[in-house]
């Protein structure tokens, strides 16, 4: 455990940065600095926990500090950023001034282009079905930081971003986890070995006694330190996994992997596991419609989700496409495209990206604006036996908060279009 050093800037107040606040308030002296204008509410929060702070821009106050935390959200090109490593200024992710903070029994982090969440579930729920009381955190929901003193002794499960693993030093998983690699986040990173390089700091500090599970992709182009197991490699238990879909096992094996390298016990039931696949807005089955079912897969923010979410799904798909989209790895669509899409739906801000894509490839689609418009096109699109399938392939943040807020704004136009005529169950 590391002491907290005593004068902190925190960049960002969105969850993570409320979540510092709450956690660090009164323990060190703080200082909030939010490139963009905060709300009344949110000044309220930060003047009761007497923090003060600077809004709509990142001025030098933001050096008067012995270390800087950045929020997820602020890209590794701000120029407050690269001004605190030309004079030394430390700069943490929550992640790793969280795991300094911490005593936990171990921890297990789980990253990779997709599938993280599931995985981070899957983790958590073997332990709990072993007794082992896990705390669940990071990316998945509930910030690190607001889990330091519950974690005391108890094992720590976290899904980890590259967001977070890009600016950590000493972060060291018993067990890391790394699922797979593709084109993402190339607006928030450079190029995509910057993305790699942030990724692979996952493995950075690890021991030969600890963990490393990876995909056999990212073996090709690393050596960990730790016990590797390789996720292709992996033997489910029996009873696991039957009848789900291929990700889903890749999903378990690695989640299997890390467990049982660290605990050595007999596998528990896979009727234990089974509420940890049902992830809201993944592949998450909103309804039907006159025999076409509504499938909501927010969570689908890259190609590379979007994909398995094709291939999950049987038959023809009218898929609703768009948002923020990411500048790379969208050539890997084309192929389930042409396949297995009647016509796509165009939302957000990255139609015109994708109308020119999709005329190229010889793909149908239209152009909508809410998400009741989306729906309704695509329901007039879709012939019996199709699906409706709602993965965007893009982040959110050009209409929604995040991908829960997209797939929350969906599921309430199905049920208002629902109510123009008869559901099928």
């Amino acid at each position: 455990m590391t002491d907290l050093p005593g004068r902190i800037t925190v960049l960002g107040l969105g969850r993570t940065g409320r979540a510092l606040v709450e956690a660090l308030a009164g323990k060190a002296r703080l200082f909030l600095s939010e490139s963009r204008l905060l709300a009344p509410e949110e000044k309220a929060f930060l003047a009761a926990h007497d923090v003060p702070f600077e809004e709509g821009g990142h001025s030098p106050a933001c050096l008067a500090a012995e270390l800087l935390v950045p929020s997820p959200g602020v890209p590794p090109h701000t120029p407050v950023l690269a001004e605190a490593a030309r004079r030394g200024i430390p700069i943490w992710s929550e992640i790793e001034l969280a795991w300094r903070l911490a005593a936990p029994a171990f921890t297990v982090a789980v990253t990779g282009t997709n599938g993280k969440s599931t995985t981070t579930e899957l983790v958590g729920a073997i332990l709990a079905a072993w007794g082992l009381r896990p705390v669940v955190a990071g990316n998945i929901g509930r910030p690190a930081i607001g889990t330091v003193e519950e974690v005391r002794r108890r094992p720590w499960v976290l899904e980890v971003s590259s967001f977070q693993l890009l600016w950590t030093e000493g972060f060291r998983p018993q067990a890391a986890v790394w699922l797979n690699f593709a084109p993402d986040h190339l607006d928030y990173h450079p190029h995509l070995a910057h993305y790699f390089a942030a990724k692979a700091r996952i493995f950075r500090r690890q021991g030969r006694e600890d963990v490393a599970v990876l995909g056999r992709e990212i073996l090709a182009f690393l050596a960990p330190k730790g016990r590797v197991r390789v996720i292709e490699e992996e033997e489910l238990p029996a009873g696991w996994g039957e009848g789900v879909p291929e990700h889903v096992r890749f999903n378990l094996k690695a989640a299997w992997a890390a467990c049982a390298a660290l605990v050595g016990r007999p596998p528990p039931p896979f009727a234990a596991l089974e509420p940890a696949l049902a992830q809201p807005h993944r592949l998450e089955r909103v309804g039907v419609l006159r025999g076409i079912p509504f499938i909501n897969d927010s969570k689908g923010t890259n190609a590379h989700a979007t994909c398995a979410a094709l291939r999950a799904v049987p038959g023809p798909v009218v898929l609703i496409l768009g948002g923020r989209h990411k500048r790379g790895g969208y050539e890997a669509l084309e192929p389930l495209l042409r396949q297995k899409v009647r016509a796509c739906v165009l939302i957000g801000e990255s139609q015109a990206f994708f109308a020119e894509l999709l005329r190229a490839w010889g793909v149908p689609f239209v152009r909508a604006g809410d998400p009741l418009d989306a729906l309704r096109r695509a329901y007039a699109l879709a012939q019996p036996g199709d699906t409706v399938l709602l993965s965007p392939a893009c982040a959110s943040f050009d209409q929604f908060r995040d991908y829960a807020h997209r797939g929350e704004a969906f599921k309430e136009a199905f049920r208002r279009l629902a109510a123009e005529g008869p559901a099928v169950p």
